[in-house]
């Protein structure tokens, strides 16, 4: 598969202002190539970025890479991001931007997998979920659950914060969940890139799981990521489409890590699909935008059981009333 390789020219003061916009935007997995104050910035943030690059070093400023397909959806995207960015270097400032510069060309999957292979290493989120690439061995200790993930080039790895925050509270709701039969559970995971929290979900003892997402090439990476992990198709199914694309059924737990925006939209369809005892978690909710998302869930009747928040970032866990 081709894709287009992006590259961002910044600072490092400006370096969490685009990967946030990145992520309003669609776009949670970065690789950032940067100087030794931006080394500083990544150790006070050690999950909010996928990784930092040691293979180059540049005398200054920061690098901030991401991949889309080449296609016109790609290319559609691309073309919004470069507006957003260059509206946002006029909007603040305040801000140094540095000599501010958006570079993109092609790359193939083997010179995409090539450069992750190099600084890709297994990593652990919450208590005990280890997330694994599959091409690193790792031998899990007691109590662990592994989940083994071939990222593919935009489908999310598992490191970036968002995504932590959700795997955090599945392990919350599961560990709480053996205690009356896990296996009996069932979950949907709306948007589910790489499958990662669906997969997740698997493993650490639900019975059967829906994933979702709009990109047909989420639906492949998902379905790969389960078969890397052991999982029955008959526990896992991945469909291509949005939330009432789907066979209108009941779950234990609704999942989303999405952004603040289509949170809300889908808020009113959410308990359509959710059964009256269950959870929806939903996470990739900026500082600024959690409120608003609490008003929505409050106004379709849901009760916030419980949030969390990293660098910025919140995940919510409600529930019907």
């Amino acid at each position: 598969m081709e894709w287009i390789e992006v590259r961002v020219k910044t600072t490092p003061e400006a370096v969490e202002l685009v990967t946030g916009l990145l992520m309003v935007q669609g776009i949670p997995n970065v690789r950032i190539i940067d100087d030794a104050e931006a080394d500083r910035f990544l150790l006070d943030h050690a999950y909010s970025w996928d990784y930092k690059d040691e293979s180059l070093n540049l005398e200054e400023g920061a690098e901030i890479i991401f991949y889309l397909q080449e296609d016109d959806v790609g290319c559609e995207i691309l073309a919004r991001i470069e507006e957003k960015l260059n509206e946002m270097v006029k909007d603040i400032p305040e801000i140094d931007f540095g000599n501010f510069v958006v570079r993109h060309g092609p790359v193939n999957d083997d010179d995409w997998l090539h450069e992750w292979k190099k600084t890709y290493k297994p990593f652990t989120i919450g208590r005990g979920v280890v997330v694994r690439p599959f091409w690193e061995e790792y031998k899990a200790k007691e109590g662990e659950t592994v989940f083994t993930i071939d990222p593919g080039a935009v489908f999310g790895t598992g490191l970036h914060v968002t995504t932590q925050l959700c795997v955090m509270s599945l392990e919350d709701v599961m560990c709480n969940d053996k205690k009356e039969g896990a296996a009996n559970r069932t979950v949907l995971d709306v948007g589910c890139g790489s499958g990662i929290l669906s997969v997740i979900a698997l493993l650490l003892g639900a019975g059967k799981a829906t994933a979702c997402d709009i990109d047909p090439g989420a639906a492949r990476c998902a379905r790969d990521n389960a078969k890397h992990n052991n999982i029955e198709e008959t526990r896992y199914e991945v469909c291509t489409g949005e939330l009432l694309d789907l066979e209108e059924k009941e779950y234990d737990i609704v999942v989303a890590n999405i952004v603040a925006d289509v949170i809300i939209s889908i808020v009113p369809d959410v308990g359509r699909y959710l059964k009256a005892d269950g959870l929806f978690i939903s996470s990739g909710i900026i500082d600024e935008r959690v409120e608003e998302v609490k008003a929505a869930l409050g106004k379709r009747g849901f009760v916030i059981k419980s949030e969390r928040s990293l660098d910025g970032w919140f995940s919510i866990v409600a529930g019907k009333m």
